[in-house]
């Protein structure tokens, strides 16, 4: 059941909500425009954080 929510608590929820993705989106931005970062470009393999690629590496 949802709860019906004022205006102002409405907003609030969508700020709460929103506001990580802007952060996580503005970072990447950053990082590819000032940093020169390459976008990641998908070659139809499974992408694997850093720590799991190495543990692979090293148990083969």
């Amino acid at each position: 059941m949802a709860i019906k929510l004022s205006p102002a608590g409405r907003r609030l929820a969508t700020i709460i909500v929103s506001t990580p993705f802007v952060i996580v989106t503005s970072w990447i931005l950053y990082k590819r425009v000032v940093l020169g970062e390459e976008p990641r470009v998908s070659d139809g393999r499974a992408i694997r954080p850093k720590g799991v690629q190495e543990i692979q590496e090293k148990n083969l």
